[in-house]
């Protein structure tokens, strides 16, 4: 999916104030059906917290996962922009959705013959169903992102840190360009990595950044008439992001790995279990570029990370055994 930035589109570019629920809520749905866990590095840091939700989904989930589909565009009523900081407000909003806006955001939807009938509706534009998805989405809510959602606050609120402070030294363009790998920026033309073809069109209102806890690829909302677009893009998380929502948090590197490795490289290992590239790693380290290409070459050179290059990018993710050198 690409979006043509005009001039006014780029002085009205803005980040989001704090973490989206309703973001978060339809971006874990779809990270919660992945299967690419072993070859994902990103998408495999939640293996833990999918195990946890997997064996307490209510039957009401079916629906939630039909509409929020992997690799698949978030349906535009499910991410209401008065929801995007509450999600009571959001709710509000789902359950005031119109018949148009179901049937545009279903319209590509497959059929799924295990659907509820008040399920299956919505792609006719029949509203009755509303208050039972609304209802399944809090229940959803209450067990996969409540139990965690302070610490998934604090890792988005550290990525809106770090990005606006980019904004503040770099402008628009060195915030657009930081975004890579998952999203590439050549103006006056932004582009996702989300396997999805078409272009948004502008309509000058800007563009508002929204870093996701959960997601593991960007997502475009597109705005109703007059809004602003949202572009959701995954959030850098610290290695420990799974505490508090898999109730079986990894433990931060202690003395003991820092004795082993060095602080640096510790907690370079500890950044990339989540995977990121060179210039995201020193900016969470904060040190140069050059000097975590040295710290990335002892940690690869002793087999806990593995590092690959994607066009002008060089990311690094955790082998198997730097993985298990973090949870001991």
């Amino acid at each position: 999916m690409r979006i043509d930035l005009t001039l006014p589109d780029l002085v009205r570019v803005g980040l989001a104030a704090a973490a989206d629920p309703m973001g978060e809520l339809a971006a874990s749905l779809q990270v919660l059906q992945r299967r690419d866990g072993g070859r994902n590095a990103a998408s495999a840091a939640f293996n833990r917290w999918r195990y946890r939700v997997w064996q307490g989904l209510p039957d009401s989930a079916a629906v939630l996962m039909w509409l929020c589909r992997p690799d698949a565009p978030i349906p535009e009523f499910l991410v209401p922009a008065a929801g995007r900081y509450d999600l009571e407000t959001g709710l509000a909003a789902v359950l005031k959705a119109d018949s148009v806006s179901l049937k545009a955001a279903l319209r590509t939807a497959p059929a799924d013959h295990d659907l509820p009938p008040w399920a299956a509706a919505f792609a006719d534009g029949d509203t009755a169903g509303l208050p039972r998805l609304v209802q399944a989405m809090q229940d959803y809510h209450d067990l996969a992102l409540a139990p965690g959602w302070d610490l998934l606050c604090a890792q988005v609120d550290a990525d809106l840190g770090m990005r606006t402070q980019v904004l503040l030294h770099g402008g628009v363009d060195a915030l657009l360009t930081g975004l890579r790998p998952k999203v590439r920026w050549r103006a006056p033309v932004l582009e996702t990595d989300d396997g999805l073809p078409g272009t948004l069109p502008s309509e000058g209102t800007g563009l508002l950044l929204v870093p996701t806890y959960f997601s593991v690829a960007p997502s475009l909302v597109p705005p109703l008439p007059g809004g602003v677009p949202r572009l959701l893009y995954p959030c850098v998380r610290h290695a420990a992001h799974t505490a508090g929502l898999d109730r079986a948090a990894r433990k931060a590197p202690g003395n003991a790995l820092a004795d082993l490795l060095g602080p640096t490289r510790a907690a370079a290992l500890t950044i990339l279990a989540v995977g990121c590239s060179t210039s995201e790693l020193a900016a969470r380290l904060g040190v140069t570029p050059s000097a975590v290409s040295k710290h990335t070459t002892v940690l690869r050179r002793a087999g806990l990370i593995i590092t690959h290059r994607e066009r002008n990018t060089v990311l690094h993710s955790l082998t198997p055994l730097g993985s298990a050198l973090l949870d001991r």
